[in-house]
């Protein structure tokens, strides 16, 4: 990467990055949680103003998440407003006023499949139906999890539940305890999931063809627009298809050295409130 005179990030080369304008940059999508939320789970001050003025001079805001929908909303009520969502890695998108666009769920039989296999490891695993995260037992990631999610979940035996659809799947571990369970996974499954690590300790799992890039391609659509007019942020793996696909992927400074290497840019690190700095010398506006 190339720093680029005056400015506090480092532009990369790549192609349909450097070829628009950047006012055809009508879109900025955001992933939450170390992109836009530190380690606090807090948005800073800083990058909520600077969100606020991008809408206010046309730009639209999508965020696109892992959390579902209730929780990403919580996560930004400070923006007064956003214009849409793309929640569950994929899995379910959403108008900014929160009506529904789409949903892509796990049917029955994947759901059962899914968590007969996680029992038999001892790492943490939950699954959301619909808004509300279930597990079967717990332990010190399932309350992690709790503080995380900013609600609690809801213990239960998935064999008396009847007929589940999960929206995902999701393990929680130390990551080399993570790399079994996910070659487990892509042996039974193969291409029939999407599995991404969303934190070197979240594993998280949609069905295939889901993912954050699909989602917000969808979301754009309904919007009037393309991906190759979105400015996408982000830090981690399951960030990574999001921001190749749109028109400047720009990796954090706390992502790691491989997804920066493949990206558009790279802003400074969440805790230097780098999506801030990033708008505010991309479009010239006040500090």
């Amino acid at each position: 990467m190339t720093r680029t005179a005056g400015l506090e990030y480092y532009a990369g080369t790549k192609e349909k990055g450097s070829s628009m304008n950047q006012k055809e940059y009508g879109y900025i999508a955001l992933d939450l949680d170390g992109t836009i939320l530190n380690a606090d789970y807090v948005l800073s001050p800083v990058v909520r103003d600077t969100l606020k003025a991008c809408r206010k001079i046309g730009k639209k805001i999508i965020i696109s998440t892992g959390r579902v929908l209730t929780s990403a909303k919580g996560q930004v009520s400070a923006l007064e407003g956003v214009d849409g969502f793309v929640c569950s890695n994929g899995a379910d998108i959403y108008q900014g006023s929160g009506k529904s666009i789409a949903h892509f769920h796990m049917d029955k039989t994947l759901s059962q499949e899914m968590y007969r296999i996680a029992r038999g490891f001892d790492s943490h695993y939950h699954a959301y139906l619909g808004d509300s995260w279930c597990y079967e037992r717990r332990n010190a990631y399932t309350d992690y999890y709790v503080k995380r999610s900013g609600k609690e979940g809801v213990k239960l035996d998935f064999d008396a539940f009847g007929s589940l659809e999960f929206t995902k799947f999701m393990f929680m571990d130390d990551h080399e305890k993570l790399e079994p369970i996910r070659m487990k996974l892509v042996e039974r499954f193969g291409a029939s999931i999407q599995i991404v690590y969303s934190a070197p300790f979240m594993l998280e799992i949609v069905i295939a063809g889901v993912s954050k890039a699909t989602g917000l391609k969808l979301c754009i659509e309904q919007l009037g627009g393309t991906l190759d007019q979105v400015i996408a942020f982000g830090d981690a793996e399951n960030d990574e298809e999001m921001l190749l696909a749109a028109g400047m992927g720009v990796a954090m400074g706390n992502a790691s050295e491989a997804l920066k290497a493949k990206v558009s840019a790279v802003a400074p690190s969440v805790d230097e409130d780098g999506v801030a700095v990033f708008l505010q010398q991309l479009f010239s506006l006040p500090e």
